[in-house]
C-alpha cells in the first residue's frame, strides 16, 4: 500500500458497500454511480493522480498494488461481499487481482475484460460476472443500427429488452384486444408519454406514435416487432 486518502473504509460489516479496484473510465464511472445511489465505495488504484482525482468523491480511496494479497487484506478487501475489478490495460494485474478476490471467497465479483481470451480466463478462475464494455457496446449498437430501436438491453442469450416507438399496427387500440403476446411472442410492459414518466401497460392502454414503449421477448421477435409496418 503506497498511501491512502482517509475515510472510514467500508467492508463486509457494512451491507451496502463495494470495493472498486481500478478507477479508470469504467471503474471510475461505476464507483461514482454507486455513490450517487447511496452505496459506500472503497476505491483502489495504483496511480496517485487518479487517487487524488477521486479524493472526497468516494467513501474511501487508496493508492495501492491490488495484485498484492497482503495489501488487500490490510485494506479489509477480504471482508467485502461485493467487489469490482475495473483494471483493463494490464491484463496480468486484472487476472491476479481477480484471483485474490476469488481466493477470499468474495460472494459477488464483477470484472472488466478487454478481449475474449481475457474474459475466458476470468470466468475460468471463478469470477461470477465478466463485463466486456467494448464488445457489449458493439453488440448493442448493431441492434440499434439494424432496427427501429431506441435502446437495446440483452437479458440473456437470445432474450432482450428494447425501447422503441409503437409500431403503427398496434397504435390507437386497447392493448387487451391486440393479443400481442399470443400473436407476436413479445410483451409490451411499459409506456412513456411525451414529457411524462414510465407507466405499466394496462389492458385498456392505447398507444400513439409519439409514445415510447418497453418490450421484452426473444431477441429476433422483439426486433421483428419494432419493424412492424
Amino acid at each position: 500500500m503506497f498511501g491512502s486518502h482517509p475515510a472510514e473504509s467500508p467492508s463486509r460489516g457494512m451491507s451496502n458497500a463495494v470495493a472498486v479496484i481500478g478507477l479508470g473510465r469504467f471503474g471510475g464511472a461505476l464507483a461514482l454511480e454507486l455513490m450517487r445511489n447511496g452505496t459506500d465505495v472503497l476505491g483502489i488504484d495504483h496511480s496517485e493522480a487518479t487517487v487524488q482525482r477521486f479524493n472526497g468523491k468516494l467513501t474511501s480511496v487508496v493508492r495501492a498494488d491490488a495484485t498484492d494479497e497482503e495489501v488487500l487484506r490490510e485494506l479489509s478487501v477480504n471482508e467485502f461481499d461485493r467487489a469490482v475489478v475495473g483494471i483493463g490495460s494490464d491484463i496480468q494485474a486484472s487476472i491476479l487481482t481477480a484471483s485474490r478476490l476469488v481466493k477470499f471467497g468474495c460472494p459477488g465479483i464483477w470484472a472488466k475484460a478487454i478481449t475474449e481470451p481475457h474474459a475466458e480466463i476470468l470466468t475460468q478462475i471463478g469470477v461470477q460476472h465478466v463485463v466486456n464494455p467494448e464488445s457489449d457496446m458493439g453488440t448493442r449498437a448493431a441492434h440499434l443500427i439494424q432496427h427501429r430501436i431506441l435502446d437495446f438491453v440483452p437479458i440473456d442469450e437470445g432474450y432482450a429488452l428494447v425501447r422503441c416507438t409503437p409500431p403503427e399496427p398496434i397504435q390507437q387500440r386497447p392493448m387487451d384486444l391486440l393479443n400481442v403476446r399470443q400473436r407476436l411472442g413479445v410483451s409490451v410492459v411499459a409506456v412513456c408519454r411525451p414529457g411524462g414518466q414510465w407507466e405499466p401497460i394496462e389492458p385498456g392502454t392505447m398507444l400513439y406514435d409519439d409514445d415510447q414503449i418497453l418490450v421484452t421477448g426473444p431477441t429476433r421477435k422483439v426486433e421483428h416487432f419494432s419493424n412492424l409496418t
